[in-house]
Protein backbone atom coordinates (compact mmCIF):
# COMPACT_ATOMS: atom_id res chain seq x y z
CA UNK A 1 0.00 0.00 0.00
CA UNK A 2 3.02 2.12 1.12
CA UNK A 3 4.76 1.35 -2.87
CA UNK A 4 1.10 2.89 -4.07
CA UNK A 5 1.00 6.15 -2.23
CA UNK A 6 4.62 6.82 -3.33
CA UNK A 7 3.69 5.73 -6.47
CA UNK A 8 0.58 7.81 -7.06
CA UNK A 9 2.05 11.06 -5.33
CA UNK A 10 5.32 11.17 -7.68
CA UNK A 11 2.40 10.80 -10.34
CA UNK A 12 1.36 14.09 -9.22
CA UNK A 13 4.53 15.86 -9.75
CA UNK A 14 6.27 14.79 -12.84
CA UNK A 15 2.66 14.28 -14.63
CA UNK A 16 1.36 18.00 -14.52
CA UNK A 17 4.72 19.18 -15.70
CA UNK A 18 4.97 16.73 -18.81
CA UNK A 19 1.45 18.22 -19.48
CA UNK A 20 2.22 21.62 -19.34
CA UNK A 21 5.26 20.90 -21.41
CA UNK A 22 3.27 19.41 -23.89
CA UNK A 23 0.50 22.16 -23.77
CA UNK A 24 3.47 25.07 -24.56
CA UNK A 25 5.19 23.03 -26.75
CA UNK A 26 8.17 24.22 -28.10
CA UNK A 27 11.40 25.11 -26.21
CA UNK A 28 9.64 24.24 -22.77
CA UNK A 29 9.55 20.91 -24.23
CA UNK A 30 12.53 20.77 -25.93
CA UNK A 31 14.62 21.83 -22.65
CA UNK A 32 12.12 18.97 -20.78
CA UNK A 33 13.20 16.09 -23.34
CA UNK A 34 17.15 17.72 -22.99
CA UNK A 35 16.62 17.28 -19.53
CA UNK A 36 15.27 13.62 -19.68
CA UNK A 37 18.13 12.54 -22.12
CA UNK A 38 20.90 13.96 -19.66
CA UNK A 39 19.36 12.03 -16.57
CA UNK A 40 18.66 8.88 -19.09
CA UNK A 41 22.05 9.08 -20.32
CA UNK A 42 23.60 8.69 -16.97
CA UNK A 43 21.14 6.00 -15.68
CA UNK A 44 22.40 3.75 -18.92
CA UNK A 45 26.07 5.25 -18.25
CA UNK A 46 25.81 3.62 -14.51
CA UNK A 47 24.14 0.54 -15.67
CA UNK A 48 26.90 -0.16 -17.94
CA UNK A 49 29.43 0.62 -15.64
CA UNK A 50 28.24 -0.77 -12.32
CA UNK A 51 27.01 -4.16 -14.35
CA UNK A 52 28.93 -4.38 -17.22
CA UNK A 53 32.36 -2.59 -16.39
CA UNK A 54 31.63 -0.67 -19.48
CA UNK A 55 32.99 2.51 -18.62
CA UNK A 56 31.33 4.49 -20.91
CA UNK A 57 32.38 8.28 -22.22
CA UNK A 58 29.67 10.16 -20.16
CA UNK A 59 30.11 13.87 -21.30
CA UNK A 60 30.74 12.75 -24.55
CA UNK A 61 27.59 10.46 -24.66
CA UNK A 62 25.66 13.48 -22.95
CA UNK A 63 27.25 16.27 -25.65
CA UNK A 64 26.25 13.88 -28.94
CA UNK A 65 23.00 12.93 -26.52
CA UNK A 66 22.03 16.87 -26.91
CA UNK A 67 23.36 17.47 -30.49
CA UNK A 68 20.86 14.62 -31.36
CA UNK A 69 17.63 15.84 -30.06
CA UNK A 70 18.74 19.51 -30.96
CA UNK A 71 19.29 18.94 -34.29
CA UNK A 72 15.54 17.32 -34.37
CA UNK A 73 14.47 20.27 -32.58
CA UNK A 74 16.00 22.94 -35.58
CA UNK A 75 16.26 20.78 -38.59
CA UNK A 76 13.89 17.20 -37.92
CA UNK A 77 15.84 14.33 -39.77
CA UNK A 78 18.07 15.83 -42.13
CA UNK A 79 20.77 15.83 -40.43
CA UNK A 80 20.72 12.59 -38.29
CA UNK A 81 22.69 10.44 -40.74
CA UNK A 82 25.86 11.77 -40.95
CA UNK A 83 25.80 13.00 -37.38
CA UNK A 84 25.51 9.14 -36.46
CA UNK A 85 28.14 8.39 -38.75
CA UNK A 86 29.98 11.32 -37.12
CA UNK A 87 29.19 9.46 -33.44
CA UNK A 88 30.58 6.33 -34.67
CA UNK A 89 34.12 7.66 -36.14
CA UNK A 90 34.25 9.74 -33.04
CA UNK A 91 33.84 6.55 -30.69
CA UNK A 92 36.20 4.30 -33.28
CA UNK A 93 38.88 7.13 -32.87
CA UNK A 94 39.09 7.26 -29.26
CA UNK A 95 39.83 3.79 -28.41
CA UNK A 96 42.49 3.81 -30.99
CA UNK A 97 44.53 7.01 -29.91
CA UNK A 98 43.80 6.10 -26.30
CA UNK A 99 45.05 2.39 -26.79
CA UNK A 100 42.44 1.02 -25.27
CA UNK A 101 41.71 -2.12 -27.16
CA UNK A 102 39.96 -4.08 -24.35
CA UNK A 103 35.71 -3.83 -24.58
CA UNK A 104 36.09 -1.45 -27.91
CA UNK A 105 33.05 -3.48 -29.35
CA UNK A 106 30.97 -3.22 -26.19
CA UNK A 107 31.61 0.45 -25.59
CA UNK A 108 31.04 1.59 -29.19
CA UNK A 109 27.86 -0.75 -28.98
CA UNK A 110 27.00 0.54 -25.97
CA UNK A 111 27.43 3.55 -27.01
CA UNK A 112 25.94 4.04 -29.82
CA UNK A 113 22.51 1.92 -28.50
CA UNK A 114 22.06 4.87 -25.77
CA UNK A 115 21.88 7.38 -28.55
CA UNK A 116 19.33 5.72 -30.57
CA UNK A 117 17.30 4.30 -27.48
CA UNK A 118 17.56 7.81 -25.60
CA UNK A 119 17.41 10.75 -27.41
CA UNK A 120 16.51 9.58 -30.83
CA UNK A 121 13.41 7.89 -29.74
CA UNK A 122 12.36 11.15 -27.11
CA UNK A 123 12.81 13.75 -29.57
CA UNK A 124 9.47 11.83 -31.20
CA UNK A 125 7.11 13.20 -28.93
CA UNK A 126 8.34 16.83 -30.22
CA UNK A 127 7.85 15.79 -33.10
CA UNK A 128 4.32 14.68 -32.55
CA UNK A 129 3.85 18.02 -30.94
CA UNK A 130 4.51 19.57 -34.55
CA UNK A 131 1.66 18.11 -36.17
CA UNK A 132 -1.86 19.33 -36.48
CA UNK A 133 -3.59 19.14 -33.13
CA UNK A 134 0.16 18.17 -32.14
CA UNK A 135 -0.67 19.30 -28.74
CA UNK A 136 -3.74 17.21 -28.05
CA UNK A 137 -2.82 14.26 -29.64
CA UNK A 138 0.53 14.51 -27.27
CA UNK A 139 -1.80 14.75 -24.20
CA UNK A 140 -3.83 12.20 -25.41
CA UNK A 141 -0.73 9.63 -25.60
CA UNK A 142 -0.01 10.17 -21.81
CA UNK A 143 -3.28 10.15 -20.45
CA UNK A 144 -3.35 6.61 -22.60
CA UNK A 145 0.14 5.31 -21.83
CA UNK A 146 -0.72 6.37 -17.88
CA UNK A 147 -4.01 4.60 -17.67
CA UNK A 148 -2.87 1.60 -19.70
CA UNK A 149 0.07 1.21 -17.18
CA UNK A 150 -1.89 1.61 -14.16
CA UNK A 151 -4.96 -1.21 -15.52
CA UNK A 152 -2.04 -3.22 -16.70
CA UNK A 153 -0.23 -2.59 -13.03
CA UNK A 154 -3.27 -3.10 -10.62
CA UNK A 155 -5.64 -5.31 -12.48
CA UNK A 156 -2.91 -7.61 -13.16
CA UNK A 157 -2.10 -7.77 -9.18
CA UNK A 158 -5.32 -8.48 -8.59
CA UNK A 159 -6.35 -10.84 -11.40
CA UNK A 160 -3.37 -11.75 -12.72
CA UNK A 161 -3.14 -15.80 -12.86
CA UNK A 162 -1.40 -16.79 -15.97
CA UNK A 163 2.64 -15.10 -15.01
CA UNK A 164 5.96 -16.10 -16.24
CA UNK A 165 4.93 -15.55 -20.10
CA UNK A 166 7.60 -13.14 -20.44
CA UNK A 167 10.99 -14.19 -19.06
CA UNK A 168 12.15 -10.22 -19.07
CA UNK A 169 9.05 -9.77 -16.66
CA UNK A 170 7.98 -12.90 -14.62
CA UNK A 171 5.70 -10.47 -12.72
CA UNK A 172 3.59 -9.24 -15.75
CA UNK A 173 0.53 -11.38 -16.46
CA UNK A 174 -1.37 -12.42 -19.53
CA UNK A 175 -4.37 -11.12 -17.65
CA UNK A 176 -2.26 -7.52 -16.87
CA UNK A 177 -1.55 -7.13 -20.63
CA UNK A 178 -5.00 -7.38 -22.20
CA UNK A 179 -6.35 -5.42 -19.39
CA UNK A 180 -3.66 -2.38 -20.58
CA UNK A 181 -4.50 -3.40 -24.33
CA UNK A 182 -8.42 -2.88 -24.02
CA UNK A 183 -7.92 0.39 -21.32
CA UNK A 184 -5.34 1.97 -24.32
CA UNK A 185 -8.43 1.52 -26.92
CA UNK A 186 -11.06 2.97 -24.17
CA UNK A 187 -8.65 5.53 -23.14
CA UNK A 188 -7.97 7.08 -26.67
CA UNK A 189 -11.59 6.97 -27.31
CA UNK A 190 -13.02 8.96 -24.22
CA UNK A 191 -9.67 11.09 -24.10
CA UNK A 192 -10.91 11.54 -27.81
CA UNK A 193 -14.72 12.54 -26.60
CA UNK A 194 -13.26 14.83 -23.80
CA UNK A 195 -11.08 16.73 -25.89
CA UNK A 196 -14.52 17.53 -28.30
CA UNK A 197 -16.50 18.47 -24.87
CA UNK A 198 -14.51 21.10 -24.00
CA UNK A 199 -12.79 22.67 -26.97
CA UNK A 200 -15.11 21.74 -29.71
CA UNK A 201 -13.72 19.35 -31.84
CA UNK A 202 -11.99 15.91 -32.50
CA UNK A 203 -8.26 14.89 -32.60
CA UNK A 204 -8.83 11.25 -33.75
CA UNK A 205 -10.79 11.93 -36.54
CA UNK A 206 -12.14 8.01 -37.32
CA UNK A 207 -12.25 5.21 -36.08
CA UNK A 208 -9.23 3.90 -37.66
CA UNK A 209 -7.43 6.69 -35.41
CA UNK A 210 -8.84 5.85 -32.33
CA UNK A 211 -8.32 2.21 -33.17
CA UNK A 212 -4.69 2.73 -34.33
CA UNK A 213 -3.64 5.22 -31.48
CA UNK A 214 -5.27 1.66 -29.07
CA UNK A 215 -2.68 -0.58 -30.43
CA UNK A 216 -0.07 1.54 -30.54
CA UNK A 217 -0.03 2.51 -26.49
CA UNK A 218 -1.53 -0.62 -25.58
CA UNK A 219 0.70 -3.38 -27.39
CA UNK A 220 3.55 -1.07 -28.74
CA UNK A 221 3.58 0.95 -25.08
CA UNK A 222 3.78 -2.11 -23.34
CA UNK A 223 6.25 -3.49 -25.29
CA UNK A 224 8.58 -0.57 -24.89
CA UNK A 225 8.00 -1.65 -21.11
CA UNK A 226 9.27 -4.99 -21.73
CA UNK A 227 11.85 -4.22 -23.74
CA UNK A 228 13.61 -1.89 -20.69
CA UNK A 229 12.96 -5.26 -18.32
CA UNK A 230 14.77 -6.81 -20.90
CA UNK A 231 17.93 -4.61 -20.68
CA UNK A 232 17.24 -4.33 -16.65
CA UNK A 233 17.67 -8.09 -16.61
CA UNK A 234 20.73 -8.67 -18.76
CA UNK A 235 21.80 -5.81 -16.59
CA UNK A 236 20.92 -7.56 -13.39
CA UNK A 237 18.86 -4.79 -11.79
CA UNK A 238 15.22 -4.25 -10.72
CA UNK A 239 15.10 -0.69 -11.23
CA UNK A 240 17.37 1.67 -14.01
CA UNK A 241 17.49 3.79 -10.84
CA UNK A 242 15.64 4.92 -8.20
CA UNK A 243 15.73 8.52 -8.92
CA UNK A 244 11.92 8.80 -9.18
CA UNK A 245 9.79 7.27 -6.16
CA UNK A 246 7.71 4.01 -6.45
CA UNK A 247 8.83 4.21 -10.44
CA UNK A 248 12.47 3.52 -10.49
CA UNK A 249 14.37 5.71 -12.90
CA UNK A 250 13.89 7.75 -16.14
CA UNK A 251 14.12 4.82 -18.50
CA UNK A 252 11.35 3.24 -16.31
CA UNK A 253 9.38 5.90 -16.37
CA UNK A 254 9.26 6.86 -20.09
CA UNK A 255 10.31 3.02 -21.69
CA UNK A 256 6.98 3.17 -22.97
CA UNK A 257 6.91 6.40 -24.78
CA UNK A 258 10.35 5.55 -26.15
CA UNK A 259 8.27 2.99 -28.50
CA UNK A 260 5.11 3.91 -28.80
CA UNK A 261 6.05 7.80 -30.01
CA UNK A 262 7.86 7.03 -33.10
CA UNK A 263 5.07 4.41 -34.29
CA UNK A 264 2.35 7.43 -33.51
CA UNK A 265 4.67 9.79 -35.58
CA UNK A 266 4.87 7.77 -38.57
CA UNK A 267 1.35 6.92 -37.93
CA UNK A 268 0.15 10.46 -38.29
CA UNK A 269 2.73 10.74 -41.05
CA UNK A 270 2.25 8.15 -43.73
CA UNK A 271 -1.23 6.91 -42.94
CA UNK A 272 -3.46 9.20 -40.83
Amino acid sequence: MKTVVIRILSSMVYGPLMLVCAWFGGYALQILLSLVTILGIREFYLLARDHKEVKLLLPVLIICGLLVTWSIFFFEFTYIVPLFVLFLFLFLAWDVFANREQHAVEKISCSMFALIYIPMLLSFLYLIRTLANGKFLLIILYGCIWLTDSAAYFLGVRFGKHRNIFRSSKSKSIEGFIAGMITAFVGAYLLNQLVHLIFGYFVLHSWKDIVAYGFIVGFLGQLGDLVESNLKRDFGVKDSSNLIPGHGGILDRFDSLLISAPFLYFYFILIG
